[in-house]
C-alpha cells in the first residue's frame, strides 16, 4: 500500500470512528430515529394520497403552473395569489413529472421541517427539547396532511425555520455574524410562495427594536440581508409594475382585501377567539398543559427581569419565543375575516418547542425527587401515548379527505376528451374543471338572461353543476325543471361522509 492509499485509509477510518462516536449519543440516535419515522410515515401517505383529486387552492396552483409550462387556460387563476410556487411547479410539468414530483420535494421538505425544529429547540432550550419537538413536528396533523396537498403551508414554514435558526444561531449562541446576511433573503424567498411569511420580518424587527433600540441601525450585517433581500424581490416587483403599475399591488391589495366581508354577526375578535379554542386541537390536552405552563413560566420569568431585556440572554430568548407566537396569532385572529387551521401553521414549531419545554419542566422536577430512569420513564410514557394520538388523528383526516372533490376531477377529465380548445365551460369550481379539463372555465351567472348571454358571447359548451362547490340557487331549481333545453350528458356521483356528492354536465347545444 503506497503513500497516498494509506492516507485515504486514515481519512476513511477517522470519518467511521467519528460516525461510531456520533450515534453513540443517545440524543444523536434519537433524532435519526425520528428523521427514519418521519421519512417512513410520508412515504406511506405519499403513495396513498399521489393520485388524490385537488382542493380549489391546489388546483390555482396547478393551473396556473400548467399554463406556464404548457399554454393551457388560467381564467381559474386569482391574481392575488403569490406567483413563485407555480413559476417552480411549471419545471416540472415542462418535464412531464407533474404533481408526482411536485408532491414528492413536499415530502422532503416536510421531513427537513421535523429536523429544523430539533435544531430551533436545541438552540432556544436544549437538545432534549429539540427531540420532543421535533417528534411533535413529526405526527402533526397540519405538517402531515398539508405535505400531500400541493399548498405553500409547507414551504411557510420551511422558510421561517431556516430564517429563524440562523437568527437564534447569530444572536444566542454568538456564531458568525455573516448569518445574518441570508435571513431576510430567505424570508423574502418564503414571503414570494406565501405573502404572511412576511410576517417573519415583522417579528424580527420588533425583536430587534426592542433589544437593541437604535444600535440595530449600526450593524451592517442587516443592511446587507436587507439588500440581498430587495434584490430578490426585484423581479416580483417589476413583473407587479409592469401588470399593475404598482411593485407591491398584489401583496398591499391581498392583506387589505382579506379583512373584509366577515360573516354576520362576527366581531373584530370572533376569528381570534377561535383560533385560542382551538390550540389544544392541534396537539392533545396533555401537550397543551404542558404548552400552557412552559407559556406561564417563561411569561413570569420575563415580567420579573423586564429591567434586563436587553441584558439577559433568557429574557432575550423569551421575547423572541412570545413574538413569534403572539404576531402571527394576532395578525390571523384580528385581520383575516374567516378561521383555518392551517393559516397558523408557521406558529406551530414555537408552539411545540414550548410543549417540549413544558414537558422537559416536568421531566425535571421529577428527577429532582426520584431516579432520572423513572422520570424518563414517564417522560417517554406521555409523549409516546401523547404522539400515537396525534398520529391517529393525522391518519384519520388523510384518509377520510383522499377522495374528496374526486367528481369534478373525472368531469373535468370527461370534458377534456370530448370538448375541443376554445370551447367554454361554466361551473362553481372553476380552478378545478380549469386545471383538468384544460379548458377555459367562468362561474355561472346570477340569472338566465345574464347565462345566456355569456354562453353566446363565451362559446359555453357545457355546464357543470355540483354541490362540491356552490353554485346559484336559481341554477339547481332551472335545471331540475322541465323548461330547460340543456342536456345532461354525464355525470359523476359519489358518497362522501354519508351524503351523497356529485357533479353533472349538462350540454348548451353550442
Amino acid at each position: 500500500m503506497n503513500q497516498e492509499q494509506k492516507e485515504v485509509q486514515k481519512k476513511i477510518e477517522e470519518k467511521k470512528r467519528k460516525i461510531v462516536l456520533w450515534l453513540k449519543n443517545p440524543y444523536n440516535l434519537g433524532f435519526l430515529a425520528i428523521i427514519l419515522a418521519a421519512i417512513i410515515i410520508r412515504l406511506y401517505y405519499f403513495f396513498l394520497t399521489k393520485n388524490q383529486p385537488l382542493w380549489w387552492d391546489e388546483a390555482e396552483y396547478m393551473l396556473k403552473a400548467k399554463s406556464i409550462a404548457l399554454g393551457t387556460p388560467d381564467t381559474g387563476w386569482w391574481y392575488g395569489r403569490p406567483i413563485l410556487f407555480p413559476l417552480i411547479s411549471s419545471i416540472f410539468f415542462k418535464l412531464g413529472l407533474g404533481e408526482i414530483g411536485i408532491r414528492f420535494i413536499w415530502l422532503i421538505m416536510s421531513v427537513f421541517n421535523v429536523g429544523l425544529i430539533y435544531f430551533l429547540g436545541r438552540e432556544l432550550f436544549n437538545k432534549r427539547v429539540g427531540l420532543i419537538a421535533s417528534a411533535l413536528m413529526s405526527v402533526s396533523y397540519i405538517e402531515l396532511f398539508y405535505s400531500n396537498r400541493m399548498l405553500v403551508n409547507l414551504p411557510e414554514v420551511f422558510f421561517t425555520l431556516v430564517a429563524f435558526i440562523l437568527f437564534v444561531k447569530v444572536e444566542f449562541s454568538n456564531q458568525n455574524k455573516k448569518l445574518i446576511r441570508w435571513i431576510l433573503p430567505l424570508l423574502m424567498i418564503g414571503t414570494l410562495m406565501r405573502f404572511t411569511v412576511g410576517l417573519g420580518i415583522i417579528i424580527l424587527l420588533s425583536y430587534l427594536i426592542i433589544t437593541k433600540g437604535f444600535n440595530l441601525f449600526k450593524e451592517k450585517e442587516w443592511y446587507m440581508s436587507l439588500l440581498f433581500a430587495i434584490l430578490l424581490y426585484l423581479p416580483y416587483g417589476l413583473y407587479s409594475w409592469i401588470k399593475y403599475k404598482n411593485p407591491v399591488y398584489v401583496i398591499a391589495s391581498v392583506l387589505v382585501g382579506s379583512t373584509g366581508d366577515r360573516a354576520p354577526g362576527t366581531t373584530i375578535f370572533t376569528v381570534l377567539k377561535q383560533y385560542l379554542l382551538y390550540l389544544p386541537q392541534y396537539t392533545n390536552w396533555i401537550f397543551f398543559l404542558s404548552f400552557l405552563l412552559a407559556l406561564f413560566l417563561l411569561g413570569i420569568s420575563l415580567v420579573l427581569s423586564y429591567d434586563l431585556i436587553r441584558k439577559e440572554e433568557k429574557s432575550k430568548k423569551s421575547i423572541f419565543i412570545f413574538l413569534f407566537l403572539i404576531i402571527p396569532l394576532l395578525y390571523f385572529g384580528l385581520f383575516v375575516n374567516h378561521f383555518e387551521d392551517r393559516y397558523i401553521a408557521m406558529i406551530l414549531p414555537i408552539v411545540f418547542v414550548l410543549t417540549a419545554y413544558g414537558l422537559d419542566i416536568v421531566y425535571k422536577n421529577i428527577a429532582k425527587y426520584s431516579k432520572n430512569i423513572i422520570a424518563m420513564i414517564i417522560l417517554l410514557v406521555i409523549l409516546i401515548s401523547g404522539t400515537y394520538f396525534m398520529y391517529s388523528h393525522s391518519d384519520l383526516i388523510i384518509k377520510d379527505k383522499i377522495n374528496s372533490y374526486g367528481d369534478l376531477r373525472e368531469v373535468g377529465l370527461w370534458i377534456r376528451s370530448n370538448s375541443q380548445e376554445g370551447d367554454g365551460i361554466l361551473s362553481a369550481g372553476v380552478p378545478q374543471i380549469n386545471y383538468y379539463s384544460e379548458r377555459e372555465v367562468y362561474r355561472n351567472e346570477q340569472n338566465i338572461t345574464s347565462q345566456l348571454e355569456l354562453i353566446k358571447n363565451k362559446s359555453i359548451k357545457y355546464i357543470i353543476v355540483t354541490n362540491w362547490e356552490k353554485d346559484p340557487e336559481w341554477l339547481y331549481n332551472y335545471l331540475s325543471s322541465n323548461q330547460t333545453d340543456f342536456k345532461n350528458v354525464y355525470q359523476s356521483v359519489s358518497n362522501y361522509n354519508n351524503n351523497q356528492m356529485f357533479a353533472v354536465v349538462f350540454s348548451t347545444g353550442y
